[in-house]
């Protein structure tokens, strides 16, 4: 078997892992296994059947060769999950760089070796498997040693940003398309190099195979960028959709508020018109009443009624409520805005504050005041557990379905910028702090 004949399964298999690795989260057809072997028995076959002709190898037809083989495993990426073309030739294309970064590395980390050129691989030389020599352990070591660390950073930067879905929701074809022809172009590149003799110059291979590296470095990063910018506009919809649900609840909870209100109002009426009850009965019935009669009076009727229904759930799960507030000054804020505002700091309170088992410390403190130009909302509470912070300063959730969880302190910084407001997050020991600023002086939302 030619070193070549050989180096075409290696670069299948590297690619079928490589592949495994960044489509592990799509969804998976129907008689997933059986597509699976079927598809990788396709490409192995396709490997073996790709013909090579004794001093016919160039720079063209080993490309065309690869190109192929990556062709037919994209095809099994296709026949084995259920994603659109652009999320799987994504996932392909970044398990095509990984490959060709790590035979780069591995390249550059043998040109130190005499009995080792660039054209080794590539050759059409007859390979001898009954021996095992020292030359052969450390290109194994090192073939090793190359794949695994390309393909476990590959993993970190890029595969483990992908959604479980498995859907990227890529907007940007140009760039996808950039970052295919880079990884065209150095492949191209690399295979003709190959082919003039660059072997016998050991500073050429290692200038050619810097290059490539960096190449496939700027291909991995154009990758990352997409990705990001993908879990950008996803948060960004889902903090939207939040706000926009918020509308809905705040009219909603309107409604039930009034309409308590009513009642309680007609049902006091009731009994101190009710006679053969004493007095004792009487209050504490009123008392049971005015449990749910909204007596909140904040200045402003949308905090009221936000104040109003956190203080029955409060009190459902035992949670002392403290609010000093006033809120006469925040009539610029959009009704919707304020409920999700107000809505997100006390529920995140509150969820908190129910995982606490000392009934001393179940308390949560509000306060809401005009100082200085600008309107402070300052929350408290007790928390147990270990609070980790993001690398913008919010809380990471505690929840395990981190993909729809957690998004409610940053619907609060959203809105607090829309206002062009701070939000600040400080922990101490085991009390938990958020603070709002927002300015008075408000020409224009921003949009």
């Amino acid at each position: 078997m030619t070193a070549l004949a050989l180096y075409k399964f290696l670069f299948t298999t590297e690619l079928l892992v490589a592949e495994a690795l960044f489509t592990r989260r799509f969804a998976r057809r129907k008689h997933f296994v059986w597509r699976a072997l079927g598809g990788v028995a396709a490409c192995y076959t396709l490997t073996a059947l790709f013909p090579l002709f004794d001093n016919t190898y160039n720079g063209w037809y080993v490309s065309f060769m690869f190109l192929t083989l990556f062709a037919a495993t994209f095809g099994a990426v296709m026949l084995c999950y259920a994603v659109p073309l652009k999320n799987a030739f994504f996932c392909c294309l970044t398990a095509y760089t990984a490959q060709h970064l790590s035979y780069e590395l591995f390249k550059l980390a043998m040109t130190p070796f005499s009995f080792f050129d660039a054209k080794s691989l590539y050759g059409n030389d007859m390979l001898d498997f009954t021996e095992l020599s020292g030359e052969t352990v450390i290109a194994a070591l090192l073939y090793f040693d190359a794949n695994l660390a390309v393909y476990t950073a590959a993993y970190f930067v890029i595969g483990k940003k992908i959604s479980r879905d498995g859907d990227l929701h890529i907007k940007n074809g140009y760039m996808l398309l950039l970052s295919a022809v880079i990884l065209l172009v150095d492949i191209l590149l690399n295979a003709f190099t190959v082919y003039i003799g660059s072997g016998y110059n050991k500073l050429y291979d290692v200038i050619i195979g810097v290059y490539n590296s960096l190449c496939c470095v700027l291909v991995f990063y154009m990758q990352s960028s997409m990705i990001s910018a993908n879990d950008m506009r996803v948060e960004l919809n889902a903090v939207s959709e939040l706000l926009f649900q918020a509308q809905r609840q705040y009219e909603m909870k309107k409604e039930e508020i009034d309409l308590i209100n009513i009642k309680c109002h007609d049902l006091k009426h009731r009994i101190s018109n009710l006679g053969g009850l004493d007095e004792p009965t009487a209050r504490e019935i009123n008392d049971m009443i005015s449990i749910y009669d909204a007596n909140v009076n904040t200045g402003n009727k949308v905090v009221d009624i936000i104040l109003t229904e956190k203080s029955l759930i409060c009190h459902g799960k035992n949670i002392q409520l403290t609010c000093m507030a006033d809120c006469s000054r925040l009539g610029f804020i959009a009704d919707g805005d304020l409920y999700a505002l107000f809505g997100n700091i006390v529920d995140n309170a509150i969820e908190a504050t129910s995982r606490v088992d000392d009934c001393e410390k179940r308390a949560i403190s509000l306060n809401i005041h005009t100082e200085c130009g600008f309107v402070t909302v300052m929350c408290e509470n007790y928390y147990d557990g270990v609070l980790k912070l993001d690398v913008n300063g919010m809380p990471i959730t505690t929840k395990l379905d981190t993909d729809y969880h957690g998004f409610g302190i940053k619907s609060v910084k959203a809105i607090a910028e829309k206002y062009g407001g701070r939000v600040g997050i400080v922990s101490d020991d085991d009390i938990f702090r958020i603070n709002v600023m927002i300015p008075l002086q408000q020409p224009k939302p921003i949009e």
